[in-house]
């Protein structure tokens, strides 16, 4: 949990500093095309996604589940991560599929390493924001080739502060993890395409 709270408080500081060059060409970058996104998740990946046991709840038709049980519970934690992947996958295609429209294809290989959503409760009592870190490798769809990586990509998604911030945020934002997970492929999208 600490390393979590660390990359929620690093987060801003890191996501205004791209460490990792992008050593393609616009040409190279113009001639691919989009031809999958993969998402999995380190063996130490740490996924925190507030709304998920909720989510799983509902799932299951119950109207609350205790959240050790969540915690512990393999199909839970299956469940969440599952839905954290569709929804990075989903961004990833969204920002990434209209501008990679060459010849080659390309797939996107991420690894999800750090996922947090901060809870309605956590945000009004200290505060928080959501965050998300992963590795990014561009391959060769046909030969799987490393054409260029992005290691320990950090984005961070704002997130309402406080009780009128937090009942702000409810009402006219989107839902946290569509938040984290756009702001990561927006954020390696602009990377990639240099605009």
């Amino acid at each position: 949990m600490f390393r979590v709270l660390l990359a929620v408080v690093l987060a801003p500081v890191l996501a205004g500093c791209v460490t990792t060059s992008n050593t393609l060409s616009p040409e190279q970058v113009a001639s691919f095309r989009l031809a999958g996104v993969n998402v999995g998740f380190a063996r130490d990946a740490s996924v925190s996604w507030a709304d998920g046991e909720q989510a799983y709840a509902q799932s299951k038709r119950v109207a609350a589940l205790n959240p050790e049980m969540v915690a512990n519970d393999p199909e839970a934690q299956a469940f969440i991560r599952n839905t954290v992947a569709a929804k990075v996958r989903g961004a990833m295609q969204e920002r990434l599929a209209a501008q990679l429209t060459g010849a080659r294809p390309v797939r996107a290989e991420v690894t999800v390493r750090e996922f947090l959503t901060s809870s309605v409760v956590q945000r009004v009592i200290i505060g928080g924001s959501h965050a998300m870190i992963g590795d990014v490798n561009l391959v060769d769809a046909k030969t799987g080739e490393t054409l260029v990586a992005y290691p320990r990509l950090t984005s961070l998604a704002a997130a309402g502060q406080g009780v009128l911030g937090t009942l702000v945020d409810k009402a006219f934002m989107d839902e946290p993890i569509d938040r984290v997970t756009d702001a990561f492929a927006r954020q390696y999208s602009v990377w990639l395409l240099r605009k």
